[in-house]
């Protein structure tokens, strides 16, 4: 098992994920540049509403700036994971592209549709097909460097996205907003780096706590894509199984279901709670009242509340606070946080089959 402190901590990271993070500051200024300068084809009043296709790392980024933005949205947006695109997506509808690889197949599917619905088209990718044969096809690409793990790249997606969102009329000016969201960004690398010592770094006393158990992440309204994020990070840096759910849903169903936990599974539950200083009031109070009614039947319930004023400043401290986190309990697992080699494993035995409709479907 390894430790947090010292060089050998990071002796597992063979891709230099932990490392990698110190870059997020200036991963943030090149994804703002690149949004900006991005030569767009369409004027911004020619889309009526917006779509945002992507799979994993590639499509968090549209979840996060959904919740982010979900009171002040000024045009209807949707997140699509999935091979085939809603019925309503035609050529007045925006259409972000996002593959880190280039190579991913439901969004290569959704390329394919949207432009033969005349769409408004780009694509941010780092290479393959997305940014070649789509590229040549005149769809704009925001060309990312290449070498990222997809969840490593996580701003390098989202920055520019909010940006083109912004140029589109989708959301309201951003105006400070980047800049509270860059500083977020830089003070977490300050604050929860390996290089700060496990007493004053609580992301490696995140890790700490969480080692042993299974994480359940539940966030709501703002925090509630910030708990899936939080969940499939703990999945593939830390290879372990993770849950995320949102209030107040969970208060409709999944909270039946803790008294009847058993024993041998409530040792291993361990409850992070995301909240929002914003929070509806009655968000805020079901935080309070479900934990009474479900601590007794989990290990242990952590309470996390995001800092900062603006939507995208709070977002991404819970988001830098997560990724650490995940990552330091895969060290302290002993696992490498980089590879993910049972997604590779699935992806080869999709390629032996046939691409396309099954029969009937």
């Amino acid at each position: 098992m390894y430790g947090l402190d010292g060089e050998n901590s990071l002796a597992a990271d063979s891709l230099g994920l932990i490392r990698g993070m110190g870059d997020s500051v200036a991963a943030f200024d090149e994804a703002r540049a690149a949004g900006e300068a991005l030569e767009l084809v369409f004027p911004a009043e020619a889309a009526r509403d917006v779509a945002i296709c992507g799979m994993g790392g590639s499509g968090i980024a549209g979840d996060l700036l959904l919740g982010a933005y979900r009171e002040r949205m000024r045009k209807p947006m949707t997140v699509v994971r999935d091979y085939f695109l809603p019925g309503w997506i035609g050529e007045d509808t925006f259409v972000i592209l996002s593959s880190y690889s280039g190579e991913t197949e439901e969004t290569l599917t959704c390329a394919m549709q949207a432009l033969e619905r005349n769409a408004l088209c780009v694509a941010i990718s780092s290479g393959g097909k997305l940014a070649s044969f789509y590229a040549a096809e005149g769809v704009p690409v925001i060309r990312l460097p290449p070498g990222l793990q997809p969840r490593a790249a996580l701003l390098r997606m989202l920055v520019p996205m909010a940006v083109l969102l912004e140029r589109m009329g989708a959301v309201p000016p951003l105006g400070g907003e980047l800049d509270e969201a860059r500083g977020a960004v830089e003070a977490a690398v300050a604050g929860l780096g390996p290089g700060v010592p496990e007493p004053q770094n609580p992301a490696k006393q995140l890790a700490r706590a969480l080692l042993g158990g299974v994480p359940l992440v539940w966030g709501a309204e703002l925090t509630a894509p910030v708990a899936a994020r939080w969940a499939r990070q703990v999945n593939e840096n830390a290879k372990l199984p993770a849950f995320a759910s949102a209030l107040p849903e969970l208060d409709h169903n999944e909270l039946v279901g803790f008294p009847g936990m058993p024993a041998d599974l409530r040792k291993l539950a361990r409850l992070v709670m995301l909240r929002d200083p914003r929070n509806h009031r009655q968000v805020q109070r079901r935080f309070d009242l479900t934990r009474e009614l479900v601590e007794g039947h989990v290990d242990a319930v952590y309470s996390i509340t995001a800092d900062g004023q603006g939507a995208l400043a709070r977002m991404l401290d819970l988001v830098m606070l997560g990724d650490y986190a995940s990552l330091y309990l895969g060290l302290l697992r002993g696992v490498d946080p980089g590879p993910v080699e049972i997604i590779e494993r699935l992806k080869e035995r999709l390629a032996t089959a046939g691409y396309g409709r099954t029969a009937g479907g």
